[in-house]
């Protein structure tokens, strides 16, 4: 039942870390990794010395909000932001928020992501000219096209970003906590890079295979030794 326990964290946790490693190149990705408590009621207990038995499971992802590389791409239509805070957008399913900041324009103008969801402004959606001249963005996120302001990008923070829900697509949805506006710097032309360390991540994965091994050859040995004794106690009776 330990050993159980036991490889059932290790395999949430190489399935964190897996995940970390594949979204090492995905715009906007913050590094998660799970948080275990131990268990107050215990499932089982010991028959035999040693008495003192912790039981523990997964208990939360715990995520790492801190900035990632800006990565230059000299597209107008690409943003990354420097500091707290998360791109608002339009989705389907109500407001959600992303630190990926690769937008595109759709067939009226709209400034979308890649999954074509509209990037909310100040006053809403923000629409720009196709045929129009070249954007400009300032640090605070105004754009302006042919000498004129036509949106400003919402930026949103929480005091408690850990608390938002995961939704797919480097999205987030609020819970409980209501946004309030951000004091983040807006770089036109640049994109923020996941903040997933490989290195470290590498390390870790390989730390828990290590631990993994060594629980799967204690259970092994466990119940090795329990056919032995059965075996003996038959021979005896």
């Amino acid at each position: 039942m330990v050993g159980l326990s036991a490889q059932q964290v290790l395999r949430q946790r190489m399935d964190a870390t897996a995940n970390n490693l594949a979204n090492m190149t995905t715009a906007g990705f913050k590094v998660e990794h799970v948080v275990s408590r131990e268990l107050s009621e215990k499932p089982a207990t010991a028959s035999d010395l040693p008495k003192d038995i912790a039981f523990t499971d997964a208990w939360t992802l715990q995520r790492d909000f801190s900035n990632g590389p800006l990565e230059r791409t000299g597209n107008p239509l690409d943003f990354a932001l420097e500091g707290e805070g998360f791109f608002a957008v339009q989705t389907a399913g109500g407001q959600a928020y992303t630190r990926d900041g690769r937008f595109n324009l759709d067939d009226q103008g709209q400034l979308v992501t890649r999954n074509g969801d509209p990037v909310m402004g100040d006053g809403g959606p923000i629409t720009l000219d196709p045929a129009g001249g070249p954007i400009s963005v300032s640090r605070e996120g105004s754009i302006s096209q042919d000498g004129a302001v036509v949106g400003t990008l919402q930026v949103s923070a929480f005091d408690t970003p850990g608390a938002l829900e995961k939704i797919g697509s480097n999205m987030w949805r609020a819970t409980d906590e209501a946004p309030r506006p951000a004091e983040a710097r807006i770089a036109a032309g640049f994109v923020e890079g996941s903040n997933v360390n490989a290195v470290l991540e590498l390390t870790e994965m390989i730390e828990i295979s290590r631990a993994y091994t060594s629980v799967a050859k204690m259970i092994s040995q466990s119940d090795e030794l329990r056919g032995a004794s059965i075996e003996k106690l038959a021979k005896v009776g």
